[in-house]
């Protein structure tokens, strides 16, 4: 992209965990990575299965952003909510964790974790 500096792209890493329904977690996760076009996004790397042991993600998305405001509206963007019900089914938990630049070893905070959706079982 021009006027991009691509050494300052957001990157977002979402670890999904699935249901137990494979062809709905797929379809999700391909309708998900649709979605990085629209927010200026692009998928960096994937893995299907990650083969890490018990209570290992079922799929691992490395996503990258030109800004925050792309970041914001890949997080809320409205096509998500057509969503819900098929994550609803493929899904059974979700974490996504940033790794923005920081400017140096002063700045330590850390990364805000956005979950793809409310965790059911605080109901």
């Amino acid at each position: 992209m021009e006027g991009v500096d691509e050494s300052a792209r957001i990157e977002l890493t979402l670890r999904l965990w699935g249901t137990g329904a494979p062809e709905s977690f797929d379809d999700y996760v391909e309708r998900l990575i649709g979605l990085l076009p629209r927010n200026r996004g692009r998928l960096e790397r994937r893995a299907a299965e990650v083969d890490a042991g018990p209570g290992a993600p079922d799929a691992l998305l490395v996503m990258s952003f030109p800004d925050s405001a792309s970041v914001d509206g890949f997080l809320r963007d409205p096509l998500r909510v057509d969503m819900e019900d098929l994550a609803a089914s493929a899904i059974s938990r979700s974490l996504i964790t940033d790794s923005r630049h920081r400017d140096g070893p002063d700045d330590d905070t850390d990364a805000e974790v956005v979950p793809l959706r409310a965790d059911e079982a605080d109901d």
